[in-house]
């Protein structure tokens, strides 16, 4: 027998992102600009990290930048889409270059949309809304 409580309804759970970036400033401005929207952040300063932290935090969508030392962005998100247990996610590539081979080489590492930099948070947020939809 289940009971239901009158007048309430549950909300539902917010958006999990998880944001990669090697530059802490543009990390932490991300990081609030995107929480002010209502998605839980958790942030990575690089790939090692990200992959350390994907898996507990299972992640909707994964936002990378592309030109990181250490390991490339194209790089986390091949090992990601090889970790059986992140499941189902979106990613998204962010990126100083904008060319079509750039765009290419994002999709076939296994990102769903490429933005390039300065980013434009109006963009940011329609490509986040347009692939968890």
């Amino acid at each position: 027998m289940t009971s239901k409580t009158p007048g309430f309804t549950a909300q539902p759970r917010p958006l999990r992102v998880l944001l990669v970036d090697d530059h802490n400033d543009l990390l932490a401005m991300l990081r609030l600009v995107l929480a002010r929207r209502g998605y839980d952040v958790t942030t990575a300063s690089s790939g090692a990290e990200a992959l350390k932290l994907a898996s507990t935090f299972a992640p909707h969508v994964v936002i990378s930048d592309l030109g990181m030392p250490g390991m490339s962005g194209l790089e986390l998100m091949k090992a990601l889409r090889a970790m059986s247990e992140m499941g189902a996610f979106k990613a998204i590539a962010l990126s100083g270059f904008d060319c079509p081979q750039d765009t290419q080489s994002s999709h076939a590492a296994g990102f769903d949309a490429h933005i390039a930099k300065p980013i434009e948070f109006d963009q940011l947020f329609e490509v986040i809304e347009r692939l968890t939809k």
